[in-house]
């Protein structure tokens, strides 16, 4: 019997577990300090802030039955001991960082939504499901799991959730993908990691469903910017058809007509603004001249003259690419993106490229940026 879970709109801030091994393949003690290697964890509350438990229901569909959206959290298969100390102990509150990141993809495709959950579940303790979990990988573990989804043959596309645990994924994901013929369904990957990335699970899972067209189109964030993903999230899935023409239409509402030129040297590029207070108030300021600098190796920054109010500004969405403008309010800068970033929640976006993008990496020195009539 399938189990389909279907869920709320998280308002709490989530976390959930994605630890990671050294790259040369050696045990990290689970009494070190993981947060240098890319170490996830689900949220831990204290007593006064643990949300209600909101029971689960199940339902047979969703209303797109083509589409499946399964998922492994480690909020899904872990168990708060009653003598944890919620105060002073790291505690398994869902929804985990992959579990709402799969929730918000079930929201966007329609799909039915299933989570992978294994028989006996992992320690709720960080140091004890890390010592397990580690076992399980040096072991190549095959954990038990309650269930596989029954009528898999339904479903023509898969998006399948995970987080990155030892550079790669949980074994109870392998469990999932040898359980459930995946053979020739178009899979999309989405996973939740510290700063190991997405490492070798890839790999692990093409390896797991050599039949299946794994997409090279994959969402990946840093866990602490899932919470802060929705939007990324609907941009992914929009971007892979799945989103309605009436969110298009609402986006390009958002775009204002207004147009920039920033100008260095014989590289211009130009700028579509949106309709947000920020960028009215850039708009304002023009013309101006100021520094281009260097930043990282993504990104080309410049400060304007006063200060941007971000009030009714968007968050700027992960993009892969390049085009971006943004603004970074803690620092006062405009950031001109020649590559891809991960969303920050002091990143505000201000527009995007629609000609010379591929000039804003010769940026540099003196700027004069203008308004494009």
């Amino acid at each position: 019997m399938k189990k389909i879970v279907s869920f709320l709109s998280a308002a709490a801030m989530i976390f959930s577990l994605a630890a990671c091994s050294q790259a040369d393949g050696s045990v990290i003690s689970a009494s070190t300090d993981l947060g240098q290697y890319g170490t996830e964890r689900d949220a831990e509350y204290s007593a006064d802030e643990v949300p209600l438990e909101i029971p689960e229901s199940e339902t047979e569909g969703t209303g797109n039955s083509n589409v499946l959206v399964a998922y492994f959290s480690w909020a899904d298969n872990a168990i708060l001991a009653e003598d944890v100390d919620a105060v002073s102990s790291p505690s398994v509150i869902p929804p985990g960082n992959v579990q709402q990141l799969a929730a918000w993809v079930q929201e966007e495709t329609g799909g039915d939504i299933f989570a992978i959950r294994v028989t006996d579940p992992y320690p709720s303790d960080w140091d004890e499901c890390l010592e397990r979990a580690n076992g399980e990988r040096g072991e190549e573990a095959r954990p038990e799991l309650v269930e596989n989804v029954a009528n898999l043959d339904q479903y023509d596309t898969v998006f399948l959730g995970y987080p990155n645990w030892w550079y790669g994924v949980p074994m109870a994901l392998l469990s999932f993908l040898e359980q459930n013929d995946l053979s020739g369904k178009q899979v999309y990957l989405f996973c939740s990691h510290g700063t190991g990335g997405l490492a070798g699970s890839v790999g692990q899972i093409a390896e797991a469903a050599p039949e299946a067209v794994i997409s090279d189109n994959i969402f990946d964030c840093y866990e602490e910017e899932a919470a802060y993903s929705e939007e990324s999230i609907k941009a992914w899935t929009d971007g892979l058809g799945y989103g309605s023409q009436t969110e298009a239409e609402e986006e390009d509402s958002k775009m204002s007509g207004k147009r920039i030129s920033v100008q260095s040297g014989d590289a211009e590029v130009i700028y579509e603004l949106n309709d947000s207070g920020a960028a009215d108030a850039l708009y304002e300021m023009l013309p101006l001249t100021a520094e281009a600098e260097d930043y990282s190796t993504n990104e080309k920054i410049f400060y304007p003259p006063e200060e941007l109010a971000c009030a009714e500004t968007p968050l700027a969405p992960s993009d892969t690419g390049g085009g971006t403008l943004a603004y970074y309010e803690p620092w006062g800068n405009v950031v001109m993106f020649y590559d891809g970033f991960h969303e920050n929640p002091s990143l505000y976006e201000l527009g995007y490229a629609v000609s010379g993008a591929e000039q804003i990496s010769r940026i540099s020195g003196t700027i004069t940026v203008e308004a494009v009539e």
